[in-house]
């Protein structure tokens, strides 16, 4: 049997296939209109490549499919989620009970206008007023977010059963309505506020792709299983299992996750995890096996008091256009995509992009791009830097190409080593004292070259980064968390109960055996955190005031297990030479030691082995850099 682990990105798919002792990368270029698209088009790319006949023999060998994304990501940066309407406690509609909070939502997840009160004393008329007054608005969505609703939630239930009395699912004009308590169990009125918000402004895109992919392979090719969802936690569950909040940013979470698993294994410390793509660069910190998290972060510029894990990103990938604005290369924020996509692609764009950049440098070979399905244009390319980059800053007409084509990497491995400085001190760390790990479709060309700028002095790439995303997803397990806050008053036994009653029917309803599950506990004080088999035992190792109390459940799925490459003997020769640099195949290179500069092709990825720095390829493909300067 294989299984099949999708992470789809915003310029390109990634699969992931393993099975039968074959291990499959695959990449197709993501179809924003309809991801549904893309997820199938990795499909039939698995069927081609292991020579199935059509989908349904495929299906018919499949355990498991996992699916990652940035639905949802995308949804909160475009500010294309639907109409919300709101309801809070009376005398909080300009505030949200937080300033800061409510700046940064109002005008862009719900429109002013569409915020109504609730006096604490409203009865049945004055609610059923308040909702008519929104949905003759055209709300689409409801959300119920008053004071003090935790740790009773009484008030919000009441308002939501009404809604969904009076405007029940059969009817035409049926109107969704959530409970902030549903959402998180947490007393800060703000941060339910938002993050009920968040949930309903990304649920119906996401609900939407998720239920039509699982409906494609279920009624058209007659696959049995569920399509399990990726999760901010590392970890999936089935659709009827997610919130839409539990998934933002779960693709790219779930590279961090490998690097985690992988620093873990491999002990090297705090690690800055560089993933650059297509059309936006994400630093994340890692160390101890786990992702760092921070007390409170944000997602979009939307502040939210939860922990979230320390990742960070900018709108910077390949497809980024390069210009010159006062004697300056500036890169983005606008990408090309994967269609048009950057000038070498020969589809119709003439901007000048990285991609470009890289092409023009030999950093790209012009006839393995997606194993060779496309073949870039490097004269296009040249064309468009020297038009765009180059005359604008007075370069050499004889060399302005390669002038131009280095200004923009340099532009790009600047931009992304900020990037990582700042996650650094975000962390807390010494950026020279870090491992960078560099993955993604571009990751591995910006590793040494950030690494350099950071004064760090080891890197590590992977024979399958640039799938890494779906690589992480595809050592991933059943994975539900359920937390709620403790105050004065609370009985945490009967918290702990009620959280572990959850947890036991979602994976009952899943179809998962319980007694197979996990369960493990952990009880967050002020600057401490206890773990356990049972809330009991985590308290103890607490040793102190119980703040947060946390439950994970998870059980167990297949999970890839990467074979040993076939040893070399230790004296690789190039295979060939592109630009000024001697470029390998990386399947000679197992066992072996490359000194840079260089570069290392895999067919459909590159690595590039920067001056002064010497990669040390294991028996698995993956190589440990370190500078030798």
């Amino acid at each position: 049997m294989h299984t099949i682990d999708i992470d789809t990105g915003g310029t390109m798919t990634d699969g992931l296939v393993s099975g039968n002792g074959t291990v499959l990368a695959l990449k197709v270029e993501t179809t924003p209109h309809d991801v549904t698209v893309s997820f199938m088009d990795i499909l039939r790319a698995a069927q081609d490549a292991l020579g199935f006949d059509d989908l349904r023999a495929l299906l018919d060998e499949v355990s498991v499919i996992r699916w990652s994304s940035t639905i949802t990501s995308n949804v909160l940066a475009e500010r294309t989620g639907p109409k919300l309407g709101l309801l809070v406690t009376d005398g909080h509609a300009d505030d949200l009970y937080d300033a800061e909070a409510a700046a940064a939502v109002i005008g862009t997840l719900v429109d002013a206008d569409d915020i109504s009160t609730i006096a604490d004393d409203a009865d049945e008329a004055d609610v059923r007023h308040a909702v008519k007054a929104l949905l003759d608005k055209g709300i689409r969505r409801i959300n119920v977010s008053l004071a003090d609703a935790f740790p009773d939630s009484a008030a919000e239930d009441r308002i939501v059963s009404m809604i969904e009395s009076d405007y029940p699912d059969h009817y035409l004009g049926s109107i969704p309505a959530l409970a902030s308590s549903s959402v998180i169990l947490r007393p800060d009125d703000a941060t339910r506020t938002v993050a009920a918000l968040v949930n309903a402004y990304v649920h119906p895109a996401l609900a939407t792709s998720l239920y039509r992919a699982e409906e494609i392979v279920r009624d058209e090719h007659g696959w049995l299983g569920n399509v399990l969802v990726g999760h901010i936690s590392g970890g999936v569950a089935r659709i009827g299992k997610t919130k839409a909040f539990d998934t933002i940013e779960s693709g790219p979470l779930f590279g961090a996750h490998a690097c985690a698993a992988t620093g873990g294994e491999l002990d090297d410390g705090p690690v800055l995890a560089i993933d650059v793509g297509g059309t936006t660069a994400k630093v994340s910190a890692v160390v101890d096996g786990h992702p760092v998290e921070l007390p409170a972060g944000d997602l979009f510029g939307i502040p939210l008091e939860l922990e979230l894990p320390l990742l960070r990103s900018i709108a910077l990938g390949g497809g980024s256009v390069a210009r010159v604005a006062d004697g300056e290369v500036t890169l983005g924020p606008d990408s090309m995509g994967a269609a048009p996509g950057p000038a070498c692609y020969g589809l119709g764009g003439r901007n000048a992009t990285i991609t470009d950049a890289f092409v023009v440098l030999g950093m790209l070979s012009p006839t393995a791009f997606l194993d060779g399905r496309r073949t870039l244009d490097v004269n296009r390319a040249r064309n468009a830097l020297v038009t765009a980059v180059g005359e604008p800053l007075g370069l050499d007409p004889d060399t302005a190409a390669e002038g131009a084509a280095q200004a923009v990497a340099d532009a790009a491995w600047d931009a992304v080593a900020d990037l990582a400085r700042s996650v650094a001190a975000e962390a807390g760390w010494d950026p020279a004292a870090c491992t960078v790990y560099g993955y993604g479709g571009n990751g591995p060309l910006f590793a040494t070259a950030v690494a350099d700028r950071l004064g760090a002095d080891t890197v590590r790439l992977f024979r399958h980064g640039n799938v890494y995303s779906a690589y992480g997803s595809a050592i991933s397990d059943v994975l539900h968390v359920y937390e709620a806050a403790v105050v004065d008053g609370t009985d945490l036994s009967a918290l702990a109960a009620r959280l572990d009653d959850q947890a036991r029917r979602d994976l009952r309803g899943e179809g998962f055996d319980v007694d197979g599950a996990t369960f493990a506990w952990e009880v967050k004080g002020d600057d401490a955190t206890g773990h356990g088999d049972d809330v009991d035992s985590a308290v103890a190792d607490l040793d102190g005031d119980p703040r947060l109390v946390r439950l994970r459940a998870s059980f167990p799925l297949p999970s890839l297990h990467l074979p040993d490459a076939e040893p070399s003997d230790g004296t690789a020769a190039p295979a060939g030479t592109r630009g000024d640099l001697d470029a390998f195949d990386a399947d000679d290179l197992p066992g072996s030691t490359v000194t840079g500069p260089a570069l290392v092709d895999g067919g459909a990825w590159t690595w590039l082995v920067g001056d002064g720095w010497e990669a040390a390829v294991d028996a698995r493909g993956d190589a440990l850099l370190t500078g030798t300067s």
